[in-house]
């Protein structure tokens, strides 16, 4: 073990928190207007199928049992802050938390509540569908969209200054959001009316397997970059001399190709997807499994260059109508493990004030639990959390009633926190996108939440 790492064990042991004491606005004292930054990263954790506000960020242990639910309540490291029973570790590191608890919108199904809390939409029905060309682009796809270096065949790319390749602007790790159907597209994950060739990377599999070798990046034996790179220019020439799909979808093709080109090419990318480069002790914090492995990968594909990492949870896994405590005993656990240790691990490395961190479901659960032990979605009012990005951390924003079923103060909506998402990545909300058709579009019509810093 580094002599880093034993120094941070020593410091955590000892009761000090590095996320408190050098990173966060530990006492809620006023700090420094919060500023947009183009350099800024994201992490952005979709919960999809509705974490339960009362079980985890939003705990009503003064309610009756039936809306209290069947979990006690715990005190954090900020004062007068609780959380559910199961997130004692997020509860540890709270002082770099912003929890917003006020959060709403109108929409009842899955589909629609991913769709707007992804884009920020509200032009849509209250009904599950399929992507399609038409939907509103979410934010990995706006990205490649804004990116001041992209090329006429689309390449979403920054330039990798060290020479070692080209880095995507914006990757979805470990899966999309899919939903039973033909395309088993979930709208507001890619680019719309953007156009798919402004769609992110997705870097699929699980990285917690063994087997875990997501695109097969290595080098075929012999082949070098140089020659490599010698390749693609091939491929290029011979893709221009034939000419047999229409543009856009050669467009997107060239996009697809070069991009698997350059991460393979690129050893910065090679070498942050390569888990094994780290301690076993911090890749047991975050937890070997799915979830886990996936934020400490999102971690290191921002250390690389990535701008945009959005992590899909996997179909509705949230979705929990009956046996609520079983299945939070199984889940809650994982979830709270590695958001805390991705939030402590950015402290450490000192990238959480470049970093924000969100972490949200597309809607909550009904206040009452039903007969089956679980409940039911609502979108009146649940909760979303924030770390990093130049907020002030250690704070809670808005809040919902005594039975955690309506918003009392301070209303939030998803595209809200996409506008403060846009801030702090150096984006203003009022950019304008334009379709394949030039038509004009407003980038967020949600308002900068300017309280939170």
């Amino acid at each position: 073990m580094s002599s880093q790492i034993q120094r941070r064990e020593l410091l955590r042991i000892g009761g000090l928190s590095i996320c408190a004491a050098a990173s966060c606005n530990t006492f809620g004292a006023p700090v420094a207007t919060w500023k947009s930054n183009s350099d800024r990263s994201c992490i952005f954790i979709m919960l999809q199928g509705g974490l339960s506000q009362l079980d985890t960020w939003d705990p009503k242990p003064d309610a009756v049992p039936e809306i209290r639910g069947p979990f006690q309540h715990i005190q954090t490291a900020t004062p007068g802050l609780n959380f559910g029973e199961l997130l004692p570790k997020s509860a540890a590191i709270s002082e770099c938390l912003t929890v917003i608890r006020s959060m709403t919108h109108k929409f009842t199904k899955h589909i629609a509540g991913t769709y707007i809390t992804l884009t920020g939409s509200n032009n849509q029905q209250d009904r599950d569908r399929e992507a399609h060309g038409d939907d509103f682009p979410g934010p990995g796809a706006v990205l490649n969209y804004l990116a001041p270096k992209l090329t006429t065949a689309g390449g979403s790319q920054i330039q990798d200054t060290t020479g070692s390749g080209s880095v995507p602007r914006s990757v979805s790790v470990p899966n999309w959001l899919s939903i039973p159907g033909p395309s088993n597209r979930m709208p507001g994950q890619f680019a719309g009316f953007l156009g798919s060739i402004h769609d992110p990377f997705l870097v699929e599999g699980d990285p917690s397997s063994k087997e875990y070798r997501p695109l097969a990046l290595s080098l075929p034996d012999g082949v070098d970059s140089r020659r490599m790179e010698t390749r693609l220019t091939l491929t290029r020439q011979l893709d221009s001399a034939a000419r047999l799909l229409e543009s856009e979808l050669n467009a997107r093709y060239n996009h697809l190709r070069d991009s698997a080109y350059s991460m393979v090419v690129s050893g910065k990318i090679r070498k942050a997807l390569d888990l094994g480069q780290e301690p076993d002790a911090l890749r047991d914090r975050y937890g070997r499994n799915r979830f886990g492995q996936s934020l400490l990968l999102a971690r290191r594909l921002v250390e690389a260059g990535v701008q945009f990492v959005s992590f899909n949870e996997f179909n509705q896994k949230w979705d929990t109508h009956g046996g609520l405590v079983g299945r939070y005993k199984q889940i809650v656990p994982e979830m709270d493990a590695a958001f805390a240790a991705l939030v402590q691990d950015l402290a450490d490395r000192g990238m959480l004030e470049q970093t924000l961190v969100v972490n949200t479901g597309e809607f909550g659960r009904t206040p009452q639990i039903n007969n089956l032990n679980g409940r039911d979605h609502w979108p009146n009012v649940y909760s979303t959390v924030l770390a990093g990005g130049g907020l002030s951390g250690g704070t809670r924003y808005g809040k919902s009633d005594s039975r955690g079923a309506e918003v009392l103060a301070h209303p939030v909506s998803p595209a809200d926190v996409l506008a403060t998402m846009w801030h702090s990545l150096g984006i203003s909300p009022t950019e304008e996108l334009r379709d394949r058709l030039n038509r004009p579009r407003l980038l967020s019509e949600g308002r900068i939440l300017t309280e939170l810093s």
